[in-house]
């Protein structure tokens, strides 16, 4: 026999069935996981898996081909020609003994051979004297089954077949794993469809809502401005949090629409505030970066920020530093084009992206918002301290505010104070609110 296949012809005992039981090793149970993963179990049959087990069959010339799969406790055939039954037990399956190796298991005589003389699937129906199987094997290695050839009277396998085999066993191991991400496809396109509908249905539905989280000048507590951020209230799961939907705003483009919303939105409740005699707080947008690369962005920004009677929308915009950089001169124009608009723009997340100090002084910018990771660590860090310190004296050097984000505590706000940052905003001073809690929070 070639070094392709694997023949047995003897031990020195004969194992009982219970030997042949599945074992729960480590090694096992990785098998069954990678054979679930598949989700071919117990599935109807496909024309592919059976025309290459009849490509077996007609190449070896048997007459019973099977595609195989080795559960817990059965073997279940994928594919059959030749064989009514759907399934055998495990423990007395021939493939069992063929997943154990990497190549093609045989046995040429099975009255001949100990360890399957008195196996029932012999002794009686289908009375099998002669097997072939190929190993499917995944490409992490598990092997799940078989490809594999059954006859009634003992015979050799040769070379050729065995390799013909072999290539068949790689054929049906292929279709397998197209068939998986074919339905891991399906159940994620599925999945992502189902979730683009529902977020579509919460906007026509008004399902989202905009929560303020106040600014506060640190020389003297007065509220300076508010930021808006966006919540999604799901009437089946209740308040859905931003980072499980803005992600997918953004891959969808549904953004853009639910962008436009949060202007218009925020552009009422500011007008509803100065309607309440109220002076007002400037509101925050964040503009993702599918925004911003929209080249319609300003054509429908600039009608959302026409107050009634030609009052200042009291709009400002906050960009993640990252989305400046990606193309400067285009950042440029679209940003001059919004401060026209009465729009002041701040740089969020200051000191996680990669700004050149050159262009920096380029951008039409307002303030710089120093990322909250800074602010959490600058009391026990004196590396981020010095992060903090430079970013607020670089600001000031280019006439720009400094508005430190995250700020849980007295200790950081005395720090901010002392190193003379502009604003803070944080749990110190609010978490986020709905729009109905800012007027008290102004009074």
């Amino acid at each position: 026999m070639s070094g392709m296949m694997s023949v047995q012809h003897h031990h020195s005992h004969r194992p009982s069935v219970d030997n042949l039981a599945p074992h729960a090793s480590p090694a096992e149970m990785q098998r069954l996981e990678a054979l679930r993963s598949y989700d071919v179990l117990d599935t109807p049959p496909e024309k592919v898996f059976d025309e290459l087990a009849r490509m077996a069959a007609s190449i070896a010339g048997t007459p019973i081909a099977l595609v195989t799969l080795i559960d817990e406790d059965r073997q279940w055939f994928k594919a059959r020609i030749g064989l009514e039954a759907h399934q055998t037990p495990r423990n007395i399956a021939f493939c069992s003994r063929a997943i154990e190796g990497s190549g093609v298991f045989v046995v040429p005589d099975a009255l001949q051979d100990e360890r399957f003389a008195d196996n029932p699937l012999v002794t009686s129906d289908p009375s099998i004297r002669f097997y072939a199987g190929a190993p499917l094997i995944t490409p992490t290695g598990q092997a799940l089954g078989t490809l594999c050839i059954i006859d009634h009277v003992p015979r050799k396998l040769s070379v050729e077949d065995a390799h013909a085999l072999q290539i068949l066993s790689r054929h049906v191991m292929a279709q397998l794993d197209l068939r998986r991400r074919l339905t891991e496809f399906t159940r994620e396109h599925d999945g992502r469809r189902e979730d683009i509908e529902s977020l579509r249905h919460a906007l026509a539905e008004r399902q989202f809502l905009l929560h303020y989280q106040p600014k506060a000048s640190l020389q003297d507590g007065r509220v300076t401005g508010v930021e808006a951020l966006i919540r999604w209230n799901d009437p089946k799961t209740g308040m859905v949090p931003p980072d499980q939907f803005i992600p997918l705003l953004e891959k969808t483009g549904l953004i853009l629409d639910v962008g436009r919303w949060v202007i218009s939105q925020a552009v009422f409740d500011y007008q509803n505030w100065r309607n309440q005699k109220l002076a007002a707080p400037r509101i925050a947008v964040n503009v993702s970066p599918v925004q911003l690369r929209d080249p319609d962005f300003l054509a429908q920004v600039q009608p959302l920020l026409h107050a009634a009677e030609g009052e200042t929308a009291g709009i400002d915009i906050e960009i993640t530093e990252g989305v400046l950089m990606e193309s400067i001169d285009e950042s440029v124009e679209k940003l001059s084009a919004l401060r026209k608009m009465g729009v002041r723009i701040a740089v969020d997340d200051f000191g996680t992206g990669y700004s050149s100090l050159r262009y920096l002084a380029k951008l039409p910018i307002d303030a710089l918002k120093i990322d909250r990771s800074f602010v959490a660590a600058m009391a026990q860090s004196p590396n981020d301290m010095a992060i903090v310190t430079s970013i607020i004296s670089l600001a000031h050097g280019l006439r720009l505010q400094v508005i430190a984000e995250g700020v849980e505590n007295e200790n950081q706000r005395q720090l901010l104070s002392l190193l003379q940052c502009d604003q803070m905003q944080g749990y110190l001073l609010s978490p986020p609110v709905p729009p109905d809690r800012i007027p008290e929070l102004l009074r």
